[in-house]
């Protein structure tokens, strides 16, 4: 059996203290002083352009009947959109749709009574002003309802990267007002994120037109957008 010596138990004391000292300036090295921050900035925006969406339905006896009378009512609403000068780009058709039209019966149960077309119709307009005659010619449309309109604006990219610049110089700004509280300064950044986007389109998914006579608001104000952007950043606190 070997006996453990003084000399042995300070070697593997010094061993010791090196390990710890090791560690303690890896984990100083790993997490240095710093100081994170939140900034959150919002810029509003004026609206330039509504997006419509538009769906047209069609019952009829037959297959052939419905589909003859599907194609003549997706047709003049595309006339309709022509007449009051919508460009051809900003009109798109899409969701096409023909099958069979069931109806419940309490003694048949589930009977076909006939066949359904439907389709929905986008476009996209950027004269405000062309809100009234758009509303009013599709409320009197047979067959033709509005699903919803959803403003916009034509810089929204723009106006949303100038806001995220925004909000990073504000959290810039409150790293650098706390570190002077405590006699100190921020260094270089230790990193970046976009904690929260925040864009309302204003989107009315419930507005309903029939072909019944249409309710106008002549006052009609659309407003503006607002866009919201926080972000999260951390900075080297530097000690003067």
């Amino acid at each position: 059996m070997k006996l453990i010596t003084n000399s042995d138990i300070g070697k593997a004391t010094l061993l010791l203290s090196t390990l710890i000292f090791t560690v303690l300036v890896s984990s100083a090295a790993d997490n240095p002083p710093h100081v994170t921050v939140y900034g959150t900035a919002t810029t509003s925006v004026a609206i330039d352009q509504m997006d419509w969406k538009i769906r047209i339905s069609n019952k009829e006896p037959g297959l052939e009947e419905v589909a003859k009378a599907h194609s003549s009512t997706v047709q003049s609403v595309l006339d309709f959109l022509m007449e009051n000068e919508l460009p051809e780009h900003c009109i798109q058709t899409s969701g096409m749709e023909f099958g069979e039209h069931f109806v419940s019966s309490k003694l048949k149960g589930r009977v076909r009574d006939g066949y359904q077309a439907s389709s929905s119709i986008k476009f996209k307009v950027t004269d405000l002003s062309k809100y009234k005659d758009l509303w009013s010619g599709i409320s009197r449309m047979k067959n033709v309802s509005l699903n919803g309109i959803t403003y916009d604006n034509s810089k929204r990219i723009k106006h949303q990267n100038e806001t995220r610049q925004k909000a990073l110089l504000a959290a810039k700004e409150k790293a650098e007002t706390l570190a002077i509280t405590l006699n100190s300064e921020i260094g270089m950044p230790l990193f970046i994120e976009e904690e929260r986007f925040g864009y309302s389109r204003n989107n009315f998914n419930n507005v309903y037109a029939t072909n019944e006579q249409a309710v106008i608001n002549d006052a009609f104000a659309p407003g503006q957008i607002p866009i919201t952007v926080q972000i999260k950043a951390s900075f080297l606190l530097v000690t003067k």
